[in-house]
C-alpha cells in the first residue's frame, strides 16, 4: 500500500500581546511547532490546558481541538508551524 500525507508549513511572527486562533482540525491531523526566538504559549480548549515552549524547543500535538498561539512575553516571538494532514 502506498501511504500519502500532505503537510502545511508556516512561519509566524507575533509581537508581545498578540495571539493567533486556530480552529479544530479533523481527527487524525497533528501540528508540530518549533520556536526560533521568544517564548510561545499554546492554550487549548480544555480549561487551563496550556503548553509553554521556549526558543530551540519543539512540541507536537493532535490538533483536533481549538487552540490559540499566544505571545505573553515582552519580546517578539518567531516560530514555525507544521500541520500534517
Amino acid at each position: 500500500a502506498v501511504g500519502r500525507r500532505e503537510v502545511e508549513l508556516w512561519e509566524f511572527c507575533l509581537q508581545p500581546g498578540d495571539a493567533y486562533v486556530s480552529e479544530a482540525d479533523p481527527d487524525g491531523w497533528s501540528e508540530q511547532v518549533y520556536v526560533v526566538e521568544g517564548h510561545l504559549t499554546i492554550r487549548f480548549s480544555d480549561p487551563g490546558a496550556t503548553q509553554q515552549i521556549g526558543a530551540g524547543e519543539f512540541f507536537m500535538f493532535p490538533s483536533n481541538q481549538p487552540h490559540r498561539y499566544c505571545n505573553d512575553a515582552d519580546v517578539p516571538l518567531r516560530f514555525v508551524r507544521n500541520v500534517a494532514l
